[in-house]
């Protein structure tokens, strides 16, 4: 299996397939087809192939983490599913806790690497992932948020936001 195939398999079980995912992409059907097929005159870059990955794990069809499973083994670690405990999945109040232990570890990798005047590469790597870290609490906290705020909306009001 290639990156191409993981990824084609995962679009191909998409509702409407290949040809209602190239739209979202501002490109035609037959310009997908062929970015998709691997034909040398059509190259599929990296910020496509993660928007339909993207597209695919949200209708959460059969095959649609194929890409991401691919791409984690060829980079030498693993994909893995990470779910959240439905009482938490929604729960803003989890996401702000989960946010201030993020934060606090951001604050101590900085302060601990601070203490001799000098950010070393390690640090630096260190500083960076426990940023990353909360950001990735952000953007689940901006999702909670904003699926209380639906919620607690008629259905008619959320049909007209989408």
């Amino acid at each position: 299996m290639s990156t191409l195939d993981a990824l084609r398999r995962g679009v191909d079980n998409y509702p409407g397939g290949r040809a209602s995912m190239a739209p979202r992409l501002f490109k035609t059907d037959e310009v997908l087809r062929k970015e998709l097929s691997g034909a040398s005159t059509h190259k599929l870059g990296a910020l496509d192939a993660l928007a339909l990955a993207r597209m695919a794990c949200e209708e959460g069809r059969a095959h649609c983490y194929d890409y991401a499973a691919y791409v984690a083994q060829e980079c030498g670690g693993r994909f893995e599913l990470v779910t959240e405990p439905a009482s938490e999945a929604f729960s803003p109040v989890a996401k702000v806790s989960r946010l201030v232990v993020e934060t606090s570890h951001v604050t101590t990798a900085v302060i601990e690497a601070m203490q001799d005047g000098v950010i070393s590469d390690n640090e630096l790597t260190l500083i960076e992932r426990e940023i990353a870290e909360a950001e990735e609490v952000l953007r689940k906290l901006r999702q909670a948020a904003r699926a209380v705020n639906a919620a607690g909306k008629p259905a008619d009001a959320v049909r007209a936001a989408r």
